[in-house]
């Protein structure tokens, strides 16, 4: 449950809700807003899930081959692309988590976006970077918290980490 819930709280939309007249009590994450479907994705809410259409689906598991390199190869790509530095991990500051993600919703994710219109090619430009690098800081985040709670133990056999 601790690696879902430290993906959660790095989902933008799962730290704000819009609430305004048409949605007094919340647009529920963004799930409310709806768009035509695309690849599965049928909401606001689902289009943050998916990295802005990047991951659309589930994969079929277990993993073979090819799918295992893509997973391996992209992981790769985006560490590369956007480094974490650890004076901004902030470990172990769920409400700091949280805030971050919330300003992304005030900043990022709803003053673009049109209810009923697929998110055109400019709001993802413009969202695409700072999902990614906040999906880094979140695997960094988790990788510090396991190891606040269960130690760093070189001891654990390398074939478990392949």
């Amino acid at each position: 449950m601790i690696v879902h819930y430290v993906g959660d709280v790095h989902q933008p939309l799962h730290s704000t809700a819009l609430v305004d007249s048409e949605y007094p009590s919340g647009d529920r994450g963004g799930t409310s807003e709806k768009i035509p479907s695309k690849d599965g994705v049928s909401s606001l809410h689902f289009v943050w899930d998916s990295v802005l259409y990047e991951y659309t689906g589930r994969p079929n598991l277990p993993l073979n081959t090819s799918d295992w390199d893509w997973y391996t190869s992209e992981a790769a790509r985006l560490a590369n692309e956007y480094p974490t530095y650890s004076s901004k991990l902030d470990a172990g500051n769920f409400q700091s988590w949280a805030d971050e993600g919330h300003q992304l919703s005030e900043t990022i994710v709803y003053p673009d976006f049109v209810e009923g219109q697929d998110p055109d090619q400019a709001y993802i430009d413009a969202a695409m970077p700072l999902i990614e690098e906040h999906i880094m800081y979140g695997a960094d985040r988790l990788a510090a918290l396991m190891v606040d709670i269960y130690g760093n133990n070189s001891a654990i056999p390398t074939p478990f980490l392949q």
